[in-house]
């Protein structure tokens, strides 16, 4: 599942692509992707609420969330799911059938002279999908509702603060959206890996050292991804087409059994919160 430093990726090209561009067309092609504004997936969509001659006023990311904004005040809020991914395109030339092309815009360029922009919502497995909003309040309080603290700007000190309320292992706080919002099961082991700390430790066993400790691998493990533009296991790829590079850089995730590249001895696997977790039973004591 596309995790922070994925949907950042995207949500850097989408902006740089399609911020200020007026949107003269929306196709939906499948209707069951797309919650509108009263949060049905069924009936009448107005493609006015997809910002049909709206201006893109905004792109931002809350989370694993991707969030448009339209002059108009509302706008979508894009959850990739397992397989979801955003693509762009010159509009000017023939669109080719695509599988599983659930969601169609076209964009004026904001640039005279530019070709327009075909952006599409594309999810095979159809886990994700577009929530429509009606302004910023009915965004924060009906869809992004619960999320914790951003994980790239997590300070130490608020990290034990919200690790400290739980027993959990600190792993599966970690995945939880609403203790820290963005990490998932790659970021979660590179980060742990990083800072020395054993996935299966109690959420209130890490001391506020440990925590500061931990909370500036989160920060510099999600920031070195983004600028990779995250990693490409499966279903990843950017708009652009290219695939996330920091695969290339996983210290941990995906290694089971193969040496620690810190310390040589074999990193291990184990489950927790349903997920694979893999770490180094000699530097995450």
């Amino acid at each position: 599942m596309p995790e922070l430093p994925e949907v950042e990726a995207i949500r850097r090209q989408v902006r740089r692509v399609v911020m200020g561009g007026r949107i003269h067309k929306a196709m939906v092609r499948r209707r069951d992707v797309v919650r509108d504004r009263s949060n049905h997936r069924k009936g009448r969509l107005f493609t006015k609420d997809l910002g049909r001659g709206q201006v893109v006023d905004s792109v931002e990311r809350r989370g694993k969330q991707l969030l448009v904004g339209f002059s108009d005040g509302g706008g979508m809020v894009v959850r990739l799911g397992m397989s979801g991914r955003i693509t762009l395109e010159d509009g000017s030339k023939r669109n080719p059938v695509v599988a599983h092309q659930h969601l169609v815009w076209m964009v004026e360029s904001p640039r005279p002279s530019q070709s327009p922009i075909r952006m599409s919502f594309i999810d095979p497995r159809r886990f994700g999908g577009v929530y429509l909003f009606g302004s910023v309040e009915d965004c924060r309080e009906r869809l992004l509702t619960g999320l914790g603290p951003e994980a790239t700007s997590i300070p130490g000190t608020r990290l034990h603060e919200r690790l400290g309320r739980t027993r959990r292992m600190v792993k599966a706080a970690l995945l939880d959206q609403s203790v820290l919002a963005g990490v998932g099961n790659i970021y979660a082991d590179e980060a742990l890996h990083s800072a020395g700390v054993h996935p299966e430790r109690a959420g209130q066993s890490i001391s506020l050292v440990e925590a500061e400790k931990l909370a500036v691998a989160i920060r510099s493990t999600l920031k070195r991804a983004i600028q990779a533009g995250g990693s490409t296991l499966r279903d990843h790829v950017l708009p652009d087409g290219s695939p996330g590079a920091f695969v290339g850089e996983h210290r941990v995730y995906g290694r089971g059994g193969k040496p620690c590249l810190a310390c040589g001895k074999e990193l291990e696997m184990l489950q927790i919160a349903s997920r694979s977790s893999i770490f180094c039973p000699r530097c995450q004591r």
